[in-house]
């Protein structure tokens, strides 16, 4: 193949991203919706450092794409020789500053550093309100009381999630309200050792996260055998359970996606709570991010949302009896 036909290949490439780029939101190829509080900074970031990628693939590409139409090897090839290079009138006040290779070098030294310090400076207040425990209690939308932990253990190749026992859940919401000193210092201690140690009351369910919607959630993550990657793209939270560390990661949903039954006892996901409607734009899964065995794809989970703390606590009643009932079986 030619130059000028290589030229021609790298040029319907480009086309083929824009176009791929331009048809992924309608073939659902882009990001899931964002559901969590913290979704609008991660995807602000993930836009920014598109836009700057996307500049220069094409500036880039570009360039390529031209010069190999333009100077196309013809006939019998001589070896080059460095003249100065006659630049179009748009490029002079470019080319007068990079006249030698020293200042070219510098230029795409210098220039990279800026964009990535940029980018570093710009990532920091993101980052910090999804990993610092500080931050957790600093955001305007969390309404979070003493009643949202969970503890998730990875295994091969399951999602192993641990609740509160319904007594000891109550016992958690009336904290605040307890005027008890002696009462409020033993529960404190209770909900402080959660995810610590496990106790028998406590209920144990299989790939299935149930929070609900306005509240912040501290997950307990640890694993019981090799790296594990808790993912859930729709809350923007990717964090891996290290064997031998409990890591908290937290988020705060901000959309429903499941409805109790007639007689509460099963609830249906990704189902409109207000609606009653099925939508896949519900569908908030929890894959495992990292390659982790044999079955690595088929860990998945799924996350539950409830509309309020009130059908989240009916849920955990069925649970827990369901829990009793399989521990005596």
């Amino acid at each position: 193949m030619s130059n000028k036909g290589w030229s021609v290949l790298f040029g319907v490439t480009m086309i083929a991203c824009f176009v791929g780029f331009a048809i992924s939101p309608l073939m659902n190829w882009w990001r899931p919706d964002g559901v969590s509080t913290h979704s609008k900074g991660v995807d602000d970031l993930f836009d920014i450092i598109l836009g700057i990628t996307a500049f220069f693939f094409v500036l880039t590409e570009a360039i390529l794409v031209a010069f190999m139409w333009l100077y196309a090897g013809k006939g019998d090839i001589s070896h080059p020789v460095s003249e100065k290079a006659d630049f179009p009138g748009i490029m002079k006040p470019i080319s007068n500053i990079l006249q030698n290779q020293h200042r070219v070098e510098m230029a795409w030294t210098f220039v990279p550093a800026v964009i990535l310090l940029y980018i570093a400076f710009a990532q920091v207040s993101t980052w910090a309100n999804i990993k610092y425990e500080a931050r957790r209690h600093l955001q305007e939308e969390t309404k979070a009381g003493p009643a949202t932990q969970i503890g998730v253990s990875a295994r091969q190749f399951e999602w192993r999630m641990r609740y509160p026992s319904t007594e000891r859940f109550k016992k958690w919401l009336e904290m605040e309200k307890d005027a008890n000193k002696e009462s409020l210092k033993k529960t404190k201690a209770d909900y402080d050792s959660f995810g610590k140690i496990p106790q028998a009351s406590d209920v144990h369910v299989v790939n299935e996260l149930h929070v609900w919607k306005g509240y912040t959630v501290t997950v307990h993550l640890t694993t019981r055998d090799v790296i594990h990657s808790f993912n859930l793209p729709n809350f923007r939270v990717k964090q891996d359970a290290l064997p031998g560390k409990m890591i908290p990661v937290w988020f705060t949903p901000t959309k429903a996606n499941c409805k109790a039954n007639a007689d509460k006892t099963r609830w249906l996901y990704a189902v409109d709570p207000e609606s009653g409607e099925k939508s896949k734009d519900l569908e908030y899964d929890i894959p495992c991010a990292e390659l982790c065995g044999w079955g690595h794809y088929r860990m998945i989970g799924r996350v539950f949302v409830h509309k309020d703390q009130a059908d989240f606590a009916a849920w955990l009643a069925v649970a827990e009896k369901a829990s009793n009932q399989h521990t005596r079986d």
